[in-house]
């Protein structure tokens, strides 16, 4: 049985599984449940809407009363070779794959593992059909995924880089290339020339160094590009590294950076008058930390930084910037060796230069490491004059609890505009046992007088469990935020029962403000 045969014969016994896995994907508007029952139904005689057809007369074939372009937008729902096997129903389904705006190719799919190599061989035939296809009839690409896993290194390398070419060729205004495999250093070499386009829009590439064939600065490859995210990637042989990425796509507005295990290549600096959003993120600290990091970014209005701290920070131009999320975490060098002088082992790692830099958001959100850093290195808090909104902790709670509370007012202080505070994992902060081992008090009144003086309007608590600790605090914050407006509680799954008595509780407590309202809601999944 040749191969083509053999993927008809496939097609007409997986159909019924891919339908389904279709309807699943849809929004729920499309279909009517009466109509998605018959649709998505055959007999066990393998006959497909049409058996249904003669077993039951009076039953429609809906999805053909369906116009071509929403057929389209079912089929875009479905990985490319999902939507291949629709082809076998009829002329009009095969002239329809063609018209499909969304290409998803992934090896991982395999139609039968146990042909082994040669299953590889099929899936490149495969992808070189449908694009040799596309060209041929001059069908536009809209969005073009690339995930491969299974291919070998020489494939990747002889194959991967005409797809790119003939999707880009094709006018794809976005395009994904992930890479797997049991590759520890090399998954696949990405040319800038490979990314040439007029028309591509949005990038995301995974697992690849992205070079220029002579290691120089490449010329603009993308005018058109504005967002860009790059998942474990190296951006070039030693220099010119990162500004090679910015001088490749000078309009660029949003990056996005994820670094892993054996992953790490970003220097640090980051100079753009384009850029609006840039986020970073790496998995562990084990590179340790980066000499100087820099945000040359004027334009810049969203941070998300989730880093080793940095040994120093300069030339912050972050001037546009509304909304930073901060996750910066310490080593043990820099909390043990934040006071030695520069002859007995001084590690640096100082913070304050970056909170004066974005003293002007409107936004933030801290983490407990954040709050841990800015205890041991931030020095004296600046002044947020424009922060209306101040999130602490996290859907994980950690990081000490004495801390939290000595920073807590100090915040508040320090945001003297501040309408909304959001506290993720409350009761970790207030549990008891944790001053064993700190052998320090807090005084209440630094706390009393920041609340008292707060115009905090909104306080949101999310994880909330209602211990007795959280409900103390609880009764803290509302009898002395003169300005309360609305107290919103996020409870973890309870019973009905468990949720009125946290109700009952907080609706209990003297409240200084007579505006004060209390919500609970329990937490979306």
């Amino acid at each position: 049985m040749n191969r083509r045969r053999l993927f008809c014969v496939r097609s007409h016994s997986r159909l019924e599984r891919i339908q389904l896995s279709a309807a699943r994907r849809l929004p729920k508007l499309i279909f009517s449940p009466e109509g998605s029952e018959k649709l998505f139904t055959h007999h066990h005689t393998g006959r497909i809407m049409e058996g249904n057809k003669k077993a039951n007369p009076s039953s429609r074939d809906l999805i053909s009363t369906l116009p071509d372009d929403v057929l389209c937008y079912i089929l875009s729902f479905l990985t490319t070779k999902e939507a291949a096997l629709t082809q076998v129903l009829s002329k009009r389904w095969s002239n329809l794959f063609q018209l499909v705006p969304i290409l998803d190719f992934d090896d991982s799919l395999l139609l039968n593992r146990r042909m082994g190599r040669e299953q590889t061989k099929v899936f490149m035939e495969f992808v070189e059909r449908v694009l040799f296809a596309r060209v041929k009839n001059s069908s536009p690409v809209k969005k073009a995924s690339f995930k491969i896993s299974h291919l070998d290194l020489h494939e990747r390398f002889d194959r991967v880089p005409l797809w790119v070419k003939r999707v880009m060729d094709l006018g794809a205004s976005e395009l994904c290339l992930s890479f797997g495999g049991d590759f520890k250093y090399v998954s696949f070499v990405l040319l800038y020339c490979d990314l040439k386009s007029k028309a591509l829009v949005n990038l995301r590439i995974g697992r690849v160094y992205l070079i220029h064939h002579d290691g120089t600065f490449p010329d603009s490859v993308s005018h058109t590009l504005t967002t860009l995210f790059l998942d474990s990637v190296q951006f070039t042989y030693g220099k010119p590294g990162f500004e090679a990425i910015l001088s490749a796509f000078p309009n660029l507005q949003n990056l996005r950076l994820h670094e892993s295990k054996e992953w790490y290549y970003w220097d640090g600096s980051v100079s753009s008058p384009t850029l609006k959003r840039f986020v970073y993120r790496r998995d562990d600290d084990t590179s340790g930390p980066k000499p100087c990091v820099k945000f040359d970014t004027p334009g810049l209005a969203y941070l998300e930084y989730s880093d080793v701290v940095a040994a120093k920070y300069e030339n912050l131009r972050l001037d546009s910037l509304v909304e930073a999320r901060l996750d910066l975490l310490l080593t043990a060098g820099q909390i043990m060796r934040k006071n030695a002088p520069d002859n007995v082992g001084f590690v640096p790692g100082d913070v304050s230069t970056l909170f004066m830099g974005i003293r002007n958001v409107k936004i933030l959100c801290l983490s407990p490491d954040a709050l841990d850093t800015l205890y041991y290195r931030g020095g004296e808090i600046p002044v947020f004059n424009n922060l209306i909104s101040l999130s602490l902790g996290s859907d994980r709670p950690h990081g000490s609890p004495y801390i939290f509370k000595k920073l807590l007012p100090s915040l508040l202080l320090k945001a003297p505009n501040l309408q909304t505070l959001i506290i993720k994992g409350l009761g970790h902060y207030v549990k008891k046992g944790w001053e064993v081992g700190w052998h320090l008090r807090l005084s209440l009144d630094d706390m009393y007088d920041a609340l008292s003086s707060s115009g905090l309007k909104v306080l949101q608590i999310n994880g909330y469990e209602g211990t007795g600790e959280e409900l103390s605090h609880m009764e803290c914050f509302l009898g002395t935020l003169p300005h309360l407006e609305m107290v919103r509680v996020t409870h973890k799954g309870v019973d009905d029962g468990e949720r009125r008595r946290l109700v009952n509780d907080l609706l209990c407590l003297t409240r200084a403000s007579p505006k004060c309202k209390v919500q609970v809601m329990k937490e979306s999944a």
